[in-house]
């Protein structure tokens, strides 16, 4: 008798400090709150009425459903173009990954577009995207002033940024001392981990793993490139030096009359 009191006076105390409640696994564990930003920017399935619809198939992680474009045929040098991209997860990211957008002009030339927002830097990362969800990516990209192609193609994708590697504290103090004598490699200055990026299965993509989406005039043509090479050579051209003025002949006296 005294043992059961004993044994329901310990599960008594138990239930009181909270030992009774079982740990939730971390799988389960809540998720922050996503901000109203944020929750406006995550669908349940594809709208209907995406101005371009494609498919772009990420390495089976995700997918680019489409795009809306303003303008959408021709963004001459210095404009602005707005961008609207729609992700879909397929699969688990590892952090790091954010997506990136280029401009590339038919000779190669690429220019990197900088965004931000919640789904490049902030709530919204692919790291933290949940398969089956559809993710708006919303950015505004300025056309380079000095573009010298007739057109360019926008490239997007998904990539990590460079990794340096860890090193044990002995190396690391060694490199330092390379460091200092300026004979170490820039590669290993910089890191020996470049970007991973995931490679396109299905859909159109350019040599560095990219989608190329859509692609717009610019507007330039040689007349107009030589008509900004001549006022780039007057705007750098030296001022000339004003010359004096040349100095006015005294007039000689009269002579007597004789």
């Amino acid at each position: 008798m005294r043992t059961r009191a004993l044994t329901v006076g310990l599960l008594a105390l138990c239930v009181a400090a909270g030992c009774a409640r079982t740990p939730a696994p971390e799988g389960d564990a809540e998720k922050p709150e996503l901000s109203a930003q944020a929750k406006s920017l995550v669908l349940d399935e594809a709208p209907s009425d995406i101005p371009h619809p494609l498919f772009i198939d990420f390495n089976g992680r995700a997918e680019l459903l489409g795009y809306a474009i303003e303008p959408e045929t021709k963004a001459p040098p210095g404009s602005q173009v707005s961008l609207k991209l729609y992700w879909r997860s397929t699969g688990k990211l590892e952090p790091g990954y954010v997506p990136f957008t280029e401009l590339v002009t038919p000779s190669g030339t690429r220019t990197e577009v900088e965004a931000s927002g919640p789904v490049r830097r902030g709530e919204l990362v692919p790291s933290n995207w949940e398969p089956g969800k559809v993710y708006v990516d919303e950015l505004a990209l300025t056309v380079p002033a000095d573009i010298d192609a007739p057109r360019f193609s926008i490239v997007v994708g998904l990539r990590t940024e460079p990794v340096a590697p860890e090193e044990p504290a002995a190396e690391a103090e060694a490199d330092a001392d390379t460091k200092k004598a300026g004979s170490k490699s820039e590669e290993a200055q910089t890191g020996a981990f470049g970007r991973v990026y995931l490679s396109v299965l299905s859909g159109q993509a350019d040599s560095k793993h990219g989608g190329v989406i859509a692609t717009l005039e610019t507007g330039v043509t040689p007349s107009s490139l030589r008509a900004r090479a001549r006022n780039d050579k007057k705007a750098g051209a030296a001022p000339k030096r004003p010359q004096p003025k040349p100095a006015s002949a005294k007039p000689r006296p009269a002579k007597p009359a004789q």
